[in-house]
């Protein structure tokens, strides 16, 4: 072979295996992608606690060679439970580069990214007030071995393109919303130190922090560098310029985290401009479409530093100081007729270490001035955490109706009154709280007059006139009259340290007397806390960290007040209110025809209402008629429409632990009516219980001890301890629709009887009991009741034709049953009632037929013929043709024995009857079988002698002694015969009934046991 096809066989190899290479790059990917996709979605599922979906994976080993492109389309992860239906991540695309060699060896060698790309990417990260974040999603697991990490980032480049981020902290009242979010970032993460190049932008940045606004869809722009430093966790601050809106920042420095506790920075910011254009643009509001055309004059300077550790434990804060100063500014929009001019001030915050109580905080000067009202003064505060140090004074009048006209205000429609304040504090907390009121200076007032307040999304705010006069003891408010949407509200008070305001640890206090003839509840009332939707910001953290230190003692009288569907009158609130303890000594109102009285203490309110933990409390609730319809009535749905969904069962929360004893005269709850009720109630663990709750009601008096329980959110059920004593039948039976299941004999029954039971079950959705898992136990005494117009004793009675079955009285009975897999279980018991003695026992499904049996013993004369003869007796006629059936006679005996047998229903009953035998001194049933057989013996002697005499006549005419002797000898053998036969066929018919009687009756009485247990089924 030549080396020329050699070469050229060489290349042809060459060339196939290439071909082969490359088709099987392209190929891979889509042969295995069915079975790629299924088993990440398998994996992902079964490892985290939400739902996870994307609309494929795109696999490609030539785009990025020798690198694998990995690409997921569509993708979103959304909660469950909390966060149902909330979509934590998602997305057009999301991307990820990693090395071949360690894609192909997965599982042995950790899986090296190279790249990540976002697209589009969507994400909200939400945490309650209650501390879940609906981004801790991994399943637990026991698993407590170590493993390598199956994952290694050597990063070359990441980017998220187009974004929209939002960070929704409900517990700690943080806020940070992102719009269109482009970022990329170019470093080598394989080296332990690199450069690190972004670039940012985003359209809308909007930062909260509790509950003040620092940024309000903030145009924002950063390109930085960073120097990474990974072994010693370091990064440092390159060439960098921020831009936020029209503002532009530099800052310089470090920030390193030495362990997993503490964070290490050194850092300097400024503005390198001083146009104080730019910086009013920061002011939320100020920065608005047409930005371009305000006229603004002008000087500011920004610039600080933060130097230090800073660590959460031990609780540590770096040093760190802010200059900031306006000079000359002024500014005017061109669509508001009014500017704001002379804008001066001097801030410097300086905190020199980690102790905050050496922080100062000075503000020498600030003033402005609106249309011709200027504002000006000074502020400045010492050792703020110990012992708030202030030293202020405030002059002016802010005309608000001018402010509108100066300044844009998003979502005000109307705003205008006057604001006059001339107040001077030199003066530190502890002086005050010693009552070294001469060393004390405070002086000067505030007042608000004629203001209206209109905004989007919240009722309109009138206040007449409200005045604060500032004294060396307190601040007093002398009077103040509002209107606050529908509502009035007016009163008095006075603040006794105003200082604590400025002291994170200190507690202001006071006294309020607040009086309102109207006052509309639902205006105010804020939505419950959802997770459908991200929320749009944070306003309950303002109210926490402004309201949430104050002891206040407070007199409150309200006429009338409307909530929901309730409306409460004549209400009056006595007590001591501070941020976890309301104490009262008196809450009293009506609500619709009810009134209330209360007086004790909650405890743990003001954790309860921001951050969902457990309301506890002790109470004691008195009222002299409270109707409990009122609050469980639902609202009527029209005809027209649609038949409404299933209920869903009323939960217990579990955030509440309280204890309330109660004293009502009467009680109203669905059709009954209770008097005299007294006892306590638990609420905790997700559980309601009855703690010797008693009552009078129809006609008696009930005790209860149980409860509802909620654990279960699904399926709620109760459990309770009842004693019923002198309750009257017909009242328990229309009112207890679980007395109807368990006795449905009760609607024919008059009189009353007394109880004692357990009884549990699970709950529908509508709340009523589950029969078929109701299971009860106790004991009904029937003290005196009669059985009128129940069918199947009507049936007995005409069957057997005797009245007492068709009007039976119970008296003194005591019957003990039980109720179990759907089905009631009555023990036996006897009773005696006219001479009858009976046994009864049986069963009945609560939902479906009876199974009851009656041994009775009636006396002969209950069934007996009437005092003429002239009617026949049908209870007679019936049990003859029973006992014919068996050789008995009816007759023989002063009792008759009767095992009488129930089935179907109430309504519909199927009664049947087996007879026992008879009893009684006169006879026995063998003496009886016998007597019969002698009757018939001598009946067929009878017959034979008439037939002997009439034929001896005929042959009279024969020799008289051959007549005679041939009469008497024929008439002895006939004797002699007839009795022999007799004889035989009465002792054969003896034995025959005998026996048959003997072993029928025997087999029946062995059968028939009327009162032993039967199994329970259905329900």
């Amino acid at each position: 072979m030549t080396k020329k096809k050699l070469f050229k066989r060489v290349f042809i190899g060459l060339g196939v295996f290439l071909v082969v290479f490359i088709g099987a790059l392209v190929a891979l990917p889509f042969v295995f992608k069915d079975d790629i996709i299924a088993a990440v979605k398998n994996v992902v599922n079964e490892n985290l606690n939400a739902k996870v979906d994307f609309e494929t994976v795109d696999i490609s080993l030539l785009r990025s060679f020798p690198s694998v492109s990995v690409g997921v389309k569509n993708y979103e992860v959304i909660g469950i439970d909390e966060f149902d239906g909330v979509k934590l991540v998602g997305g057009e695309s999301f991307g990820i580069t990693v090395d071949f060699w360690s894609a192909w060896n997965f599982g042995q060698v950790p899986l090296e990214i190279k790249s990540v790309t976002l697209d589009k990417p969507e994400i909200n990260v939400i945490v309650l007030s209650n501390g879940k974040a609906n981004y801790d999603i991994a399943k637990p697991t026991t698993d407590t071995t170590t493993t390598e990490t199956t994952f290694q980032i050597k990063l070359q480049e990441y980017a998220i393109n187009n974004g929209n981020i939002v960070y929704d902290d409900r517990q700690g009242g943080n806020y940070v919303k992102l719009v269109n979010l482009n970022h990329s970032g170019e470093g080598d993460f394989t080296q332990d130190v690199f450069d690190l190049t972004t670039k940012t932008s985003i359209d809308e940045f909007t930062a909260e922090s509790g509950g003040i606004t620092y940024l309000k869809k903030a145009k924002t722009k950063l390109d930085a560098g960073f120097n990474i430093d990974l072994p010693n966790s370091k990064y440092t601050l390159k060439e960098n310029e921020l831009k936020i809106n029209e503002l532009e920042m530099k800052a310089d420095g470090w920030v390193s985290m030495p362990n997993e506790n503490d964070i290490d920075m050194d850092l300097t910011f400024s503005a390198p401009k001083s146009d104080f254009k730019a910086l009013l643009s920061m002011i939320p509001n100020a920065y608005i479409a047409g930005y371009e055309n305000v006229k603004a004059g002008g000087t500011f300077k920004l610039d600080g530093f933060v130097k230090g550790i800073y660590s959460a434990s031990p609780e540590r804060y770096p040093a760190f100081k802010i200059n900031f100063d306006v000079a000359n500014g002024d500014v005017k929009y061109p669509d508001l007729p009014m500017g704001i001019s002379g804008i001066n001030t001097n801030v410097v915050v300086n905190s020199p270490g980690s102790n905050l109580d050496q922080m100062l905080v000075d503000v020498s000067k600030f003033s402005l001035k609106i249309g011709n009202n200027p504002l000006e003064g000074y502020f400045k505060l010492r050792t703020p955490m110990s012992d708030p140090d202030v030293d202020t004074k405030i002059t002016g009048v802010l005309n608000l109706g001018d402010f509108v006209r100066a300044f844009p205000m998003e979502g005000v429609k109307t705003l205008n009154g006057l604001i006059n304040a001339d107040v001077a504090v030199k003066t530190k907390m502890s002086t005050i709280d010693k009552g070294d009121y001469a060393n004390v200076d405070m002086k000067g007032d505030m007042s608000i007059e004629n203001m209206d307040y209109v905004a989007d999304d919240m009722p309109p705010v009138r206040i007449d006139a409200m005045r604060m006069f500032f004294t060396p003891k307190n601040v007093q408010i002398p009077n103040f009259d509002m209107k606050l949407g529908k509502s009035d509200l007016s009163g008095s008070g006075a603040l006794d340290n105003i200082l604590a305001y400025f002291s994170p640890d200190a507690t202001m206090k006071g006294n309020f007397t607040l009086r309102s003839g109207y006052f509309n509840a639902d205006e105010w009332m804020t939505e419950e806390e959802t997770t459908s939707t991200p929320a749009t910001g944070s306003p309950q953290a303002a109210e926490e960290e402004l309201f949430n230190r104050f002891d206040f003692t407070v007199d409150a009288s309200m006429k009338e007040i409307d909530y929901d569907v309730y409306k409460v009158k004549d209400l009056v609130a006595k007590g001591n209110f501070t941020p976890n303890k309301l104490t009262t000594s008196e809450l009293s109102g009506k609500i619709g025809d009810s009134d209330f009285s209360a007086s004790g203490y909650l405890s743990n309110v003001w954790n309860y209402v921001f951050n969902d933990e457990t309301l506890g409390g002790n109470l004691t609730l008195r009222s002299k008629y409270m109707n409990l319809n009122q609050f469980m009535t639902e609202s009527e749905t029209p005809a027209a429409t649609a038949p409404a969904e299933a209920t869903e069962p009323i939960l217990v929360p579990a955030n509440i632990d309280m204890r309330m004893t109660a004293n009502m005269d009467k009680v109203i709850y669905d059709n009954m009516e209770l008097n005299n009720v007294t006892g306590g109630l638990v609420i905790a663990n997700e559980e309601v219980k009855f703690t010797d709750l008693s009552a009078n009601t129809l006609g008696g008096r009930m005790a209860i001890n149980g409860g509802y329980n909620t654990q279960n959110h699904d399926t709620p059920k109760f459990d309770l301890a009842m004693k019923l004593q002198q309750m009257d039948f017909q009242k328990a039976f229309n009112t207890f629709n679980t007395f109807q299941a368990i006795a449905p004999i009760g609607k024919f029954m008059q009189g009353v009887f007394n109880t004692e039971l357990t009884m549990s079950s699970n709950l529908t959705k509508d709340l009523m009991p589950d029969l078929s898992t109701l299971t009860a136990a106790g004991l009904l005494q029937t003290i005196n009741a009669t059985i009128k117009g129940a069918k199947p004793l009507e049936e007995i009675g005409n069957k057997l034709n005797v009245d007492a079955f068709k009007n039976l009285t119970l008296k003194d009975s005591k019957n003990w049953f039980t109720v179990k897999d759907g089905a009631v279980q009555l023990e036996d018991f006897n009773y005696k009632y006219q001479d009858i003695d009976m046994k009864i026992g049986g069963s009945h499904k609560l939902e479906g037929d009876m199974n009851y049996n009656i041994a009775a013993k009636i006396p002969r004369a209950k069934i007996g013929k009437n005092a003429i003869g002239a009617a026949a007796n049908t209870g007679i006629d019936f049990l003859s043709k029973e006992a014919s059936k068996i050789g008995l006679n009816v007759d023989a005996g002063e009792f008759i024995n009767v095992q009488i047998s129930l089935g179907g229903s109430l309504t519909d009953p199927k009664v049947g009857f087996k007879l026992l035998g008879t009893d009684g001194t006169a006879t026995s049933v063998k003496d009886a079988v016998v007597n019969k057989v002698q009757e018939e013996a001598q009946k067929k002697l009878d017959e034979a002698k008439s037939e002997a005499e009439a034929r001896l006549e005929a042959e009279k005419k024969k020799a008289e002694e051959e007549a005679k002797k041939l009469a008497d000898q024929a008439k002895a053998e006939a004797q002699k015969k007839l009795e022999e036969e007799a004889k035989k066929a009465g002792e054969k018919a003896g034995e025959e009934i005998k026996s048959k009687v003997g072993e029928e009756a025997k087999k029946k009485i062995e059968e028939i046991n009327p009162f032993k247990k039967k199994k329970g089924g259905g329900g």
